[in-house]
């Protein structure tokens, strides 16, 4: 089966999660709403990871709509970061000196339950994701102090070969750029997708592109998973960033086990990304002062390089702040 076919026959419809004994009906009964508010996309590979006998499996909370969804606080925001604020071209972001985000499409492999963007990857318009490229090249072009690209979303992983190697064509063509990034699940929630093609469309470029992936979990590596990601590292360099989430992964165990398994699969732990106010994901939230006891205790059973930086970002600062700093 090929990775478009996969795709196709992801959970698009709580019925169908109900069939396959994910949920009960009382509980697809209760998530209606969150389902129509927020985009709801679940690859069978990535349920096939979920216990399905535990309500509080840390897959199953990743990917299931859940009711407290519907849960806000006075910090929610639905753009927490900004990105609608620092758009001098279509889509583009440019928070930070020398980097900019370049916004390649809203789609996801799946939508998961904690993520920062839910409610822009959910508005009609799509502000962040309209137009073409060619403003957005223009832009990176006649700044020079731009250095880096990263590629985000939606997850950049999504988009097909040609456009790919296309913007990548174009970007190289631009002297004073040093870097491409891409930020993705792609190889955690829908590894049949990194193909060889892929790969090479990645490769296609001047550029040795940075990979972050986004693991959160021990359970999400898996032979598949693993040979996406060791298919990725024969070619590009590969780290990773964990969001910490309450009922998922806020233990240091947990999350020891998680960088020993990366690095077995040749991937440093980069980031352990504190949640973002994002509207509809207060159930995930935690306090910075839990979040360093966890790292802390992680700093104290791993090596150095073993242990991500533990940071968050504060809309208007120039970079991500390590949490553990003034």
């Amino acid at each position: 089966m090929s990775w478009e076919q996969e795709l196709a026959g992801a959970y698009r419809r709580l019925e169908d999660l109900v069939a396959d004994g994910y949920l009960s009906q009382e509980e697809a009964l209760r998530v209606q709403g969150v389902a129509k508010t927020y985009r709801f996309l679940i690859p069978k590979y990535y349920a096939s990871l979920i216990d399905k006998r535990d309500p509080a499996c840390p897959i199953r909370l990743q990917a299931i709509p859940q009711f407290s969804e519907e849960l806000k606080t006075d910090s929610d925001s639905p753009d927490p970061l900004g990105d609608l604020k620092h758009r001098p071209a279509l889509r583009i972001t440019h928070r930070y000196k020398g980097r900019v985000l370049l916004h390649l499409t809203p789609n996801c492999s799946m939508y998961c339950r904690f993520c920062f963007r839910k409610s822009l990857l959910n508005e009609l318009k799509e502000d962040l994701f309209s137009g073409g490229f060619t403003e957005a090249i223009a832009y990176i072009s006649k700044t020079i102090e731009i250095e880096e690209v990263i590629f985000s979303g939606g997850d950049p992983f999504m988009v097909g070969e040609g456009a790919l190697q296309q913007v990548l064509s174009q970007l190289a063509k631009i002297s004073h750029l040093k870097r491409v990034r891409f930020h993705t699940r792609v190889p955690v929630t829908l590894p049949s997708r990194i193909t060889a093609s892929f790969v090479q469309a990645l490769a296609s470029s001047r550029f040795r592109p940075v990979v972050i992936t986004h693991f959160n979990h021990p359970r999400e590596i898996t032979p598949e998973s693993t040979r996406a990601v060791l298919e990725l590292g024969d070619r590009f360099i590969v780290l990773n960033q964990s969001v910490l989430l309450r009922s998922v992964n806020d233990n240091a165990q947990i999350l020891g086990a998680l960088s020993e398994q990366l690095f077995e699969m040749g991937v440093l732990p980069y980031y352990l990304h504190h949640p973002d106010p994002a509207q509809g994901t207060s159930q995930f939230y935690l306090s910075v002062e839990e979040g360093i006891g966890i790292w802390e205790a992680m700093r104290r059973e791993l090596p150095g390089y073993l242990v991500p930086r533990y940071v968050k970002d504060v809309v208007g600062e120039a970079y991500k702040r390590d949490v553990n700093s003034p």
